[in-house]
């Protein structure tokens, strides 16, 4: 079967794909996801597939107004391409927000029109827009007119199974002047739940002539071939499937540009990815809120782990990060042997060393501006000298 897909897609990975001026050197996006794709997460992913695209997590246009400086806007240097994602319902709003983001150096701005959480809907934004065409093509236009650089929109297949509109929506946002689109199998009625329709994603990218990027349910190499034969799309947008596994993003960029299958990460290494991804978010955001938002992502990392559940439930309980990196040493004890908690205690030595702390000490939030905050290197398999 994948020789077979391989073979019908060939020809559409040979053309380049252009969003307005640039040219990406990848078919791999990775879509903006509220409290994950902040610089922490972008900069592990960038370091183990630096040509992927991305965006940031996704930022109110209305809150802009009165905080402009969002560190949700924040992007780390020579990080492209990267998009900044807005949303909101007001053109003239929406159109000061993009002009935000062009100033912060995004390569594009992306508009939420698919955000299916009741939070944003019931406010009119994200995928309450599908209900308002018009509405929706007046703030592509008029966002479209206030920047240089593309806009691309992200939307679903419609509000429910009797509001299927998005080959409709797809032509309405090219012809209001977008330069690409991503398209969630889903309604905003299933929010994440049945499967993706990639059939249904395959009809709005014969609509259009701009690049379309599908997504919805890849979490498998195998899983972003197939999407790419049914649906004929461009490339291939990876949300929720990179949460805990930042190496599914190579891996499709391999398995897609070579054919070749590299083996997922072992539990060893998932470990280490863990406590550096919780290093980066505490040197970022502090330690109070970088531990906060770490445990759900240990919590990813960990899932598919034999014997991690009991550790999990600790994990969530951990105050610093010499704490979680205990529990995570005594877990790689368990899945590791001896070898495998070595392997992690060289990793967690290796980062105290480079930064002159030890676990949980003096993490605060630094002045100067944002630094790449994760040594991803000890994560891949010859890492720790």
């Amino acid at each position: 079967m994948s020789c077979q897909c391989r073979s019908a897609v060939a020809a559409s990975l040979s053309m380049p794909v252009k969003i307005g001026p640039f040219t990406l050197n990848s078919r791999v996006y990775v879509p903006p996801m509220a409290g994950v794709t902040d610089v922490v997460f972008r900069d592990i992913v960038r370091r183990i597939d630096p040509d992927c695209m991305m965006s940031t997590e996704m930022v109110s246009s209305r809150a802009l107004l009165a905080k402009p400086e969002s560190r949700i806007m924040d992007l780390l240097p020579n990080e492209h391409p990267i998009g900044i994602q807005i949303f909101g319902h007001e053109p003239d709003v929406m159109a000061f927000a993009a002009q935000l983001a062009e100033k912060r150096g995004a390569d594009f701005v992306d508009i939420n029109m698919g955000c299916p959480v009741p939070k944003i809907t019931k406010g009119k934004d994200g995928c309450a827009l599908m209900r308002e065409p018009e509405l929706a093509r007046e703030i592509i236009s008029t966002v479209k007119s206030a920047v240089k650089i593309p806009v691309t929109v992200k939307f679903r297949l419609g509000w429910d199974d009797s509001n299927r509109n998005a080959v409709e929506f797809g032509e309405m946002v090219e012809e209001s002047g977008a330069s690409m689109v991503t398209v969630h199998g889903r309604t905003r009625a299933q929010l994440y739940s049945g499967t993706a329709d990639w059939s249904a994603i395959a009809k709005v990218k014969a609509a259009l002539s701009i690049p379309v990027f599908g997504n919805g349910d890849v979490f498998s190499p195998e899983n972003a071939l197939k999407l790419l034969e049914i649906t004929g799309c461009d490339g291939v947008a990876v949300a929720r499937g990179s949460l805990g596994n930042p190496w599914l993003i190579p891996r499709i960029t391999k398995y897609l540009d070579t054919g070749i299958l590299d083996e997922a990460p072992d539990d060893i290494e998932k470990l280490i990815c863990a406590y550096l991804h919780s290093v980066g978010l505490v040197k970022y955001k502090g330690l109070r809120v970088g531990i906060n938002e770490s445990r759900r992502h240990t919590i990813n990392y960990t899932k598919g782990i034999s014997g991690a559940a009991p550790f999990r439930n600790r994990l969530t309980q951990a105050l610093d990060l010499s704490a979680a990196a205990d529990i995570l040493a005594e877990l790689a004890l368990i899945v590791g042997g001896k070898e495998g908690v070595m392997r992690f205690l060289l990793c967690v030595e290796h980062n105290n060393f480079e930064n002159g702390k030890h676990p949980g000490e003096g993490y605060g939030y630094r002045e100067g501006g944002i630094q790449a905050p994760v040594d991803v290197r000890a994560v891949l398999p010859v890492a720790v000298p």
